[in-house]
C-alpha cells in the first residue's frame, strides 16, 4: 500500500503512474449532489493508491476517523479474489466494496485500468462520496460469485450526497440470468447525481425506492448518461424527485422512466432512439408524473395496455417540477453524439460546454479555487511584446521521461529538442530556486507531434491550484501568480505528446515568440479548436510562397498562425520547422496540417491575390459534423479518426454536417465509404436543398473503404447545413469521413 500527499506526485511517478491531483481538477459536478451541503468527496484529504480490493478496504480502514477525507486513485482489476474484510475505522465486507457508516471519500479510477470484475459497490448509512471513472461488470445476485444483491452499484439506508461520474456499468442479460440492477436506491438516499456514465446490456437500469411504501428517496439527477439495451427502469421512480437531462437512451426494450405512485421526473432534452415505452407509468396504476420539454423520440414505440400508461405518443406534461440549481443544458439534437464522446470511463472525463462542444477536463464547483481566472490554450498574447522567457535557466521535472527525451529539453529555446512521457499522459514543470511572478505560458509541440495534446490543465504547484485549462497546445494567459513551480499536465492526447517547449512569461509573451491574434477566443471556442478536423491546403500557384504581389504593384507577407502564435512562413521548404532570416520559421504545408483554427494566414484586399484552396476533412466527433441517425462504431477495421458512422436501417435516415463557406463557388465533396453487397442511394442537401442524388458502390466488405468524390458544386456563402440522406430502405453506407475542397471551407455551426 503507498500513501503520499495529495498535492506531491512523487510516488506515482516512481510507480510510473501518473495521478493529476484531486478531484477538484478533473470534472465539474451538477445537480442535486450540489445541494445540502454539496459533495466534495476526499478533496483535501490524504491519497492512497490501490490495486486490489484490500488496499481499498485497508484504505478506510486505516483513518483516523469514519470521516477524515480520503482520496482512494484505483488502478488494477478488483475482483473477490483480492478483496478481504478488514476492520478498523470502517466497516468492510469481502464480497462488495462497501462504504458503511463513513463519509468524505473519493475512489477514482486510473485511466481505463480500474475494472470492478463480479463486484459490486454499495453503500449504506454514508455521506459524500464520489465514484469515478470506474467499470463495475457483471455482479451477480444468483449463481457465482454473488454480491452486492446483484447490483453494479447500491445505495440504501440513509445516504446522502454521492456523485456517480463517468463510470460503465454493465451486466450480461437480466434477473433470470443472475443479474439484478445497475444502480439502485432506495430506504432513505438522497441528493444524488448520475452523470456522463455508460450503462448497458442489463434487465434493468434502476430504481429509485424500493417499494410502495419506500417514500423517502429523491432528489437525483442523471444527465449526459448512455443507456444501451436496457429493458426497463431508467428510472423507476417511487414517491421523490428526479431530473433527467442530456441523456441518450438506445434500445430500451419494455420501457424507459416509469414514475409511479407519485413520483415526478423532469425530462428534458433527451434523445431515445429505437425504444419501446420510453416514458410513462407501467406495471401499476398508481400514477406518476412528469415535466417533459425538448426531448428527441426517434424510431419510438409506444402501446399502452392494462396497467400501462405511456406518456406518448406526443407527450405532453403532466405536473411543473422546479429546478433549484444551475446546469448546462445541450441541444436534444446533438445529444447522441455528444454522450457518445463522453460517457463512460476511460474516456479522459471529457464533458459537454452545454453548447454541443466536447471539452477536456474542467474544474469542480464541487471546491473553491482560488485562481482568478483561467482561459483555453487558444487564447492570445496581450503583453508587451518584449518580456523574457523565464524558463530560460530554471530547473524543471515531471511525472516520467521516454527514452531518448529530457526535462531540460522544455526550456533550451530548442524546438528541436522534446520531453515526452512514457505515456500519453503526463506532467512536466518548470521550477526556479526563488519565486517568480507570471501570467502567460506557452507550450509548444514538435512539428512531427503538432496537435496530439488534447486535454491539459495548469497547475500552481505551491498550492495545487488549477491555474487553467483546456484543450490543444499553444499560448496560456492566466491571472498574475507568484509561484516556484508550474505544473503542466496532459489528461488526454491522441498519440505521445513532444513538448518542444515550455515558455512562461509575465507580461505576455515575447514578440519573437508568439503575438497577438486577433482570432483567437477565449475558453468556448477551445473545444472546437482542440478537435482533430484536418486542414491540408495546395495553392493554386505551381509553388508555395510566403508573399503574394496585389495588383498595385506592392507586396503584403503571408504567416503563420500556430496555436495562436504568428510565425514568418519559411521560404525553402514547405515542409517542417526551419531557421532563415535568424529566426524560426515553419513550412506552409505544417502550418496548414496543424489541429484547429490555425494555418496559413494571406494576403487579402484585390482579386489578384494569391487564392488558397482548402481541403477540410471532418470526422466524427470533431467541428462540422453535427448528428446521424445512426451511431459511431469501432467494429470493422480500415477507418480513420474515432471510428465510423452508421446509419439506421431506413429510408431518410441521414448524416449531418455545418460547413462555413466564406465566398460562393464551385467546391468538391469527397465522402469516404464502406458497403457490402448492395448499392445505396441517397440524396446530397445544403439547407434542405438537393444538391445532387448519389449512388454508394459496393465496397466488396465492410473493412474496404471508397471514396465516392463530387465535384463542381455550387455552394452559396454562409453558415451551410449539409446532410446526406439515404432514398433506400437500407440506410446509408458506414461513413468515414466527409472531405470538401474549395475557397477556405470551414467547420460551420450546427443547427
Amino acid at each position: 500500500m503507498l500513501f503520499f500527499n495529495r498535492r506531491s506526485a512523487t510516488a506515482l511517478s516512481i510507480l510510473g503512474i501518473s495521478v493529476l491531483g484531486s478531484i477538484d481538477a478533473h470534472a465539474a459536478i451538477e445537480g442535486y449532489a450540489t445541494l445540502n451541503g454539496g459533495t466534495t468527496g476526499g478533496a483535501g484529504g490524504q491519497v492512497i493508491y490501490a490495486s486490489t480490493g484490500t488496499e481499498i478496504n485497508a484504505a478506510m480502514c486505516n483513518r483516523a476517523s469514519e470521516d477524515t477525507p480520503l482520496i482512494i486513485y484505483v488502478n488494477g482489476t478488483i475482483n473477490h479474489g483480492n478483496t478481504e474484510k478488514l476492520s478498523g475505522a470502517c466497516d468492510t465486507t469481502g464480497d462488495e466494496i462497501q462504504f458503511k457508516g463513513v463519509s468524505n471519500i473519493s475512489l477514482i479510477g486510473v485511466g481505463n485500468n480500474a475494472i470492478f470484475d463480479q463486484i459490486g459497490i454499495h453503500l449504506r448509512n454514508t455521506s459524500n462520496i464520489i465514484l469515478q471513472n470506474l467499470h463495475v461488470r457483471n455482479v451477480k445476485k444468483s449463481g457465482f460469485p454473488l454480491s452486492n444483491g446483484g447490483d453494479a452499484i447500491g445505495m440504501e439506508s440513509g445516504v446522502y450526497n454521492i456523485w456517480v461520474d463517468h463510470c460503465e456499468l454493465e451486466a450480461s442479460g437480466g434477473e433470470s440470468d443472475g443479474y439484478d440492477s445497475l444502480i439502485d436506491m432506495k430506504a432513505d438516499t438522497q441528493y444524488v447525481t448520475v452523470s456522463y456514465n455508460y450503462l448497458h446490456d442489463s434487465g434493468r437500469g434502476g430504481l429509485i425506492g424500493s417499494s410502495d411504501s419506500d417514500s423517502n428517496n429523491g432528489y437525483i439527477t442523471f444527465h449526459h448518461n448512455h443507456y444501451l439495451n436496457i429493458d426497463s427502469r431508467t428510472p423507476l421512480l417511487r414517491f421523490g424527485t428526479a431530473h433527467a437531462y442530456n441523456n441518450l437512451y438506445d434500445s430500451l426494450n419494455k420501457s424507459g422512466m416509469n414514475p409511479r405512485i407519485g413520483g415526478r421526473i423532469k425530462a428534458e432534452n433527451n434523445y431515445f432512439l429505437n425504444s419501446k415505452n420510453p416514458l410513462g407509468t407501467f406495471y401499476t396504476s398508481d400514477m406518476g408524473y412528469w415535466d417533459v420539454s425538448g426531448n428527441v423520440f426517434d424510431n419510438v414505440t409506444w402501446s399502452s395496455g392494462s396497467d400501462s400508461y405511456p406518456a406518448g405518443p406526443n407527450p405532453t406534461s403532466t405536473t411543473y417540477i422546479d429546478i433549484p440549481y444551475s446546469y448546462r443544458l445541450d441541444r436534444a439534437s446533438c445529444v447522441r453524439n455528444t454522450v457518445l464522446a463522453t460517457a463512460g470511463s476511460g474516456k479522459g472525463l471529457r464533458e459537454s460546454d452545454g453548447s454541443c462542444s466536447v471539452t477536456g477536463s474542467s474544474s469542480s464547483s464541487s471546491s473553491s479555487s482560488s485562481s482568478s481566472s483561467s482561459s483555453s490554450s487558444t487564447g492570445s498574447s496581450s503583453g508587451s511584446g518584449d518580456a523574457t522567457n523565464l524558463s530560460i535557466g530554471a530547473g524543471s521535472d515531471g511525472s516520467s521521461k521516454a527514452s531518448g527525451t529530457s526535462y531540460g529539453n522544455v526550456r533550451d529555446g530548442d524546438l528541436d529538442t522534446y520531453w515526452s512521457p512514457d505515456g500519453q499522459t503526463g506532467r512536466i514543470s518548470v521550477k526556479w530556486s526563488s519565486p517568480v511572478t507570471l501570467d502567460t505560458v506557452v507550450i509548444r509541440e514538435t512539428a512531427a507531434s503538432a496537435g496530439r495534446v488534447q486535454a491539459w490543465q495548469l497547475v500552481n504547484h505551491n498550492n495545487g491550484d488549477v491555474l487553467a485549462n483546456g484543450i490543444g497546445a499553444g499560448t496560456i494567459n492566466f491571472g498574475t501568480t507568484t509561484l516556484d513551480k508550474i505544473n503542466f499536465e496532459i489528461l488526454t492526447a491522441s498519440g505521445i505528446p513532444e513538448i518542444a517547449e515550455f515558455e512562461t512569461y509575465l507580461g505576455g509573451a515575447s514578440s519573437g515568440s508568439t503575438s497577438s491574434s486577433s482570432s483567437s477566443s477565449s475558453s468556448s471556442s477551445s473545444s472546437s479548436s482542440s478537435s482533430s478536423s484536418s486542414i491540408s491546403s495546395s495553392s493554386s500557384s505551381s509553388s508555395s510562397s510566403s508573399s503574394s504581389s496585389s495588383s498595385s504593384g506592392g507586396s503584403c507577407t503571408a504567416y503563420c498562425n500556430w496555436y495562436g502564435s504568428d510565425y514568418p512562413l519559411c521560404v525553402t521548404s514547405d515542409e517542417g520547422w526551419g531557421w532563415e532570416n535568424s529566426a524560426s520559421c515553419i513550412g506552409a504545408n505544417t502550418c496548414n496540417n496543424q489541429w484547429g483554427d490555425g494555418g496559413v494566414v494571406n494576403c487579402s484586399g484585390n482579386s489578384n491575390s494569391t487564392n488558397t484552396v482548402i481541403s477540410l476533412t471532418i470526422e466524427e466527433y470533431e467541428p462540422g459534423f453535427c448528428g446521424l441517425s445512426g451511431i459511431i462504431q469501432s467494429e470493422h477495421a480500415g477507418y480513420s479518426g474515432a471510428g465510423y458512422a452508421n446509419s439506421d436501417n431506413y429510408s431518410g435516415s441521414h448524416m449531418d454536417y455545418a460547413l462555413n463557406i466564406p465566398t460562393s463557388g464551385n467546391y468538391s465533396i469527397t465522402i469516404r465509404f464502406a458497403n457490402g453487397a448492395n448499392t445505396r442511394s441517397a440524396l446530397l442537401t445544403a439547407n434542405n436543398s438537393t444538391l445532387r442524388s448519389i449512388n454508394f458502390a459496393s465496397s466488396s466488405n465492410w473493412t474496404s473503404y471508397n471514396d465516392l468524390n463530387i465535384s463542381d458544386l455550387t455552394l452559396p456563402a454562409g453558415n451551410l447545413q449539409l446532410s446526406l440522406i439515404s432514398t433506400n430502405d437500407a440506410g446509408l453506407p458506414n461513413i468515414d469521413n466527409l472531405l470538401i475542397s474549395g475557397n477556405s471551407p470551414s467547420p460551420g455551426i450546427c443547427d
